[in-house]
């Protein structure tokens, strides 16, 4: 309906444009006045030559757009991307000091998924695109991820009839998880990834390892071999965070060196625009997020300082931002401030990336 409105509304401009056009124009025989000839002194500068400082600018907010979109990903990735039904979880079973770092070990439990899904593990590290690692993963009975590679053509067979075998014949919901092919073209075949058999023997769980920095979060997704279904989660295993009186805050890295950072809080009021100061050396800057229908918010803050390579910055709360919008008009009875305060800090730049 929308596009044929429009359409209609163009036709009727085009319609009254060529009308006006045909009532204005001067007689054939009437003579126009002598206008004198341009010379190439008179012409305007070309208005695409982008001077040094505007290619700058531009440049800059293309970072930014990209840094946006990246921290948008960051901070859905877990439930909201997860196919309804579905979901997993990472429980830490141990950490060894190596030479490179302390190494974090983790395993998957699921829910959501059958004894006959071939599942992929998907990993999303720091500063690289998310990738497949893991193939032929199954869930045993007590929900936990394990090598399935010899058992899952027994356990597809015992649901090739009944009830069991209408469902997998039925088309599934895409998953938040896979990215939606052009429109009028076939999604393009993912690599397969080892399976985990190669590896691993029958049943054995599956375990994820990593060595990260403070506040660097573990990314990990299961998804189905034809990836309409699937799970994401992620885990912190050295948070920096601050909780005062109910009010949390933690920074959680978006890049490394935290050329970005998203800023999570928690335990704040409901649906309500808060006020945070971001201060760097003498810098202080506002930000002014909503928190959602949990008292919850997530936004993305790029971190630096002019003229400087690195430094520390600290994100405190300020308050309730009392100042009226649409949604707050004046007369609206102000929200009463939390009682709590608090503050994170963080270094950022060359060299502050250290794992633990």
């Amino acid at each position: 309906m929308v596009s044929r409105l429009v359409l209609a509304a163009c036709c009727c401009v085009a319609c009254g444009g060529s009308l006006t056009l045909a009532q204005t124009a001067p007689p054939a025989t009437r003579q126009s006045p002598a206008q004198p000839k341009l010379q190439l002194q008179d012409l305007p500068p070309d208005p695409h030559t982008l001077t040094p400082a505007e290619l700058e600018q531009l440049r800059e907010e293309q970072v930014l757009q990209a840094a946006v979109r990246l921290a948008s990903v960051q901070a859905h990735w877990g439930p909201d991307l997860n196919t309804p039904g579905a979901s997993i979880a990472l429980a830490e079973v141990k950490r060894a000091k190596t030479a490179e770092g302390t190494q974090v070990t983790y395993r998957i439990t699921a829910t959501g998924f059958t004894p006959a899904d071939k599942l992929t593990l998907v990993r999303w590290p720091l500063n690289a695109e998310a990738h497949a690692v893991m193939g032929d993963i199954g869930v045993d009975a007590k929900g936990q991820a394990v090598c399935a590679a010899n058992a899952l053509a027994d356990a597809r067979a015992a649901l090739t009839t009944g009830s069991a075998s209408a469902q997998a014949a039925a088309p599934a919901p895409p998953s938040g998880l896979s990215a939606p092919a052009p429109q009028g073209k076939a999604a393009p075949a993912a690599p397969q990834p080892p399976d985990c058999g190669a590896t691993l023997e029958p049943q054995q769980p599956i375990e994820v390892q990593a060595i990260v920095a403070p506040g660097e979060a573990v990314r990990v997704a299961l998804l189905t071999a034809d990836r309409k279904r699937g799970a994401a989660t992620s885990a912190i295993p050295f948070p920096i965070e601050n909780t005062d009186k109910g009010c949390k805050l933690a920074v959680i890295l978006g890049m490394k060196d935290a050329a970005m950072v998203l800023i999570d809080g928690t335990g704040f009021p409901a649906n309500t625009p808060l006020t945070f100061d971001a201060v760097t050396g003498t810098t202080t800057r506002p930000l002014h997020p909503k928190t959602n229908a949990e008292g919850r918010i997530v936004f993305p803050l790029l971190t630096g300082a002019k003229g400087q390579t690195s430094g520390e910055t600290t994100v405190r709360f300020a308050g309730v931002n009392h100042q009226p919008t649409l949604e707050t008009p004046s007369t609206a009875p102000p929200t009463p401030d939390p009682d709590c305060a608090p503050s994170v800090s963080y270094p950022w730049g060359a060299g502050s990336y250290k794992v633990e």
